[in-house]
């Protein structure tokens, strides 16, 4: 694991659960990084380290290590529905273009592909 990993994952061991989640600006303060490098990382720590952390809309926001299963399951309906959105999003404008430009795109969505 990498260094900025491994302390990201050291503060979020102190923040379990919705109710004790830390905001980027919080993480800030203790690694002052980027909060596009801060977010870089916990996705890494999701998509290749398998570290259960989610994030919350609802305050109190930002992130947390998911507890339950409910947890879990909010935080899954959430991404889900932004997948939802941005697929929605990207079919229009795929019509819009092949419509005013002629140019087609696939329109598939390829989720056991290896990390790029």
């Amino acid at each position: 694991m990498q260094p900025l990993e491994q302390r990201l994952l050291d503060i979020l061991q102190h923040h379990r659960g919705k109710e004790r989640a830390i905001t980027v600006s919080e993480l800030q303060r203790w690694v002052p990084i980027s909060t596009r490098k801060i977010r870089a990382t916990i996705a890494r720590l999701v998509t290749e380290r398998r570290v259960p952390v989610a994030s919350t809309v609802h305050p109190p926001y930002g992130f947390f290590l998911i507890t339950s299963a409910e947890e879990a399951k909010e935080c899954l309906a959430q991404y889900w529905s932004r997948v939802q959105e941005v697929a929605k999003r990207a079919k229009i404008l795929a019509d819009v273009v092949q419509e005013q430009f002629g140019v087609e795109t696939q329109l598939e969505l390829d989720f056991d592909a290896e990390d790029r």
